[in-house]
């Protein structure tokens, strides 16, 4: 079971002062959380402010020491620009897992830049070849990107496989209005190996982005459609002044 699925289910407050929530985490251990005043009492499983509150927690607990800040998290500003976005598969059928129905609607592009990554809670768009254009908060020096699969490499079915990226690559922008973009690397995602993977960037550091497109090229199979459950961009934030320019072609 995923950490995101493990929040959403297993929250208990108590209205007292101190309050906090107690989390189990994926290694058997609980990590406590203390509760903001203004949440206090008024702790819902299925509100808003409770989700928000699991989805920063999830992305603290992402960030350790030892891994990179996400520029393309939605919690921190990013967003999809739709128009220039793939749109969202619509079928008949349902996303599944191990020949078993997850989900019976189809999740928006912006579930990408949640850190939510339990099997099912992804963005499925039509076949094979597809795109998603993303507005990041700050301009960033882009080094590299994570793909996220969301599924354990013990898990892993026929049917997580096939609809999983395979090749795709990765466009760096500085106006929303840029057809081309530069490229910035291309990569192989490999289900199995693990979750989520990390590929460092061709053009590291050579200067600053304000969007980024991931161009998915092909999947593992699957006909109809593909599922992206998290895109993660790293780097280090531009500031004024800085000596490091403009994108080149």
């Amino acid at each position: 079971m995923s950490t995101g699925k493990t929040l959403s289910c297993c929250i208990r407050v108590r209205c007292t002062r101190g309050s906090s929530l107690s989390i189990p985490m994926p290694d058997g251990h609980r990590r406590a959380l203390k509760v903001p005043r203004q949440l206090q009492c008024s702790l819902r499983p299925s509100g808003a402010a409770v989700q928000k509150m699991i989805d920063q927690v999830l992305e603290k607990l992402e960030e350790s020491p030892f891994q990179m800040t996400n520029y393309a998290s939605k919690t921190s500003g990013a967003a999809i620009v739709r128009s220039k976005t793939s749109p969202s598969w619509i079928g008949s059928g349902r996303v599944f897992w191990q020949s078993l129905p997850l989900v019976a609607y189809m999740r928006p592009p912006e579930v990408i830049l949640e850190p939510d990554n339990h099997p099912g809670n992804c963005w499925p768009f039509p076949g094979s070849q597809g795109h998603v254009f993303i507005k990041l908060p700050v301009a960033v020096f882009p080094t590299a990107v994570t793909i996220n699969h969301g599924v354990p490499a013990a898990a892993y079915h026929a049917d997580s496989i096939s609809s999983a990226p395979k090749d795709f690559a990765v466009y760096g922008l500085q106006e929303e209005d840029d057809e081309k973009g530069t490229l910035l690397g291309e990569f192989i995602f490999t289900p199995g190996q693990a979750p989520g993977q990390t590929f460092q960037l061709k053009n590291e550091h050579s200067a600053f982005i304000k969007y980024v497109r991931l161009q998915v090229l092909s999947n593992w199979g699957h006909r109809d459609y593909t599922c992206v459950y998290q895109f993660r961009l790293h780097g280090d934030p531009a500031h004024d002044g800085d000596a490091r320019g403009k994108l080149s072609a």
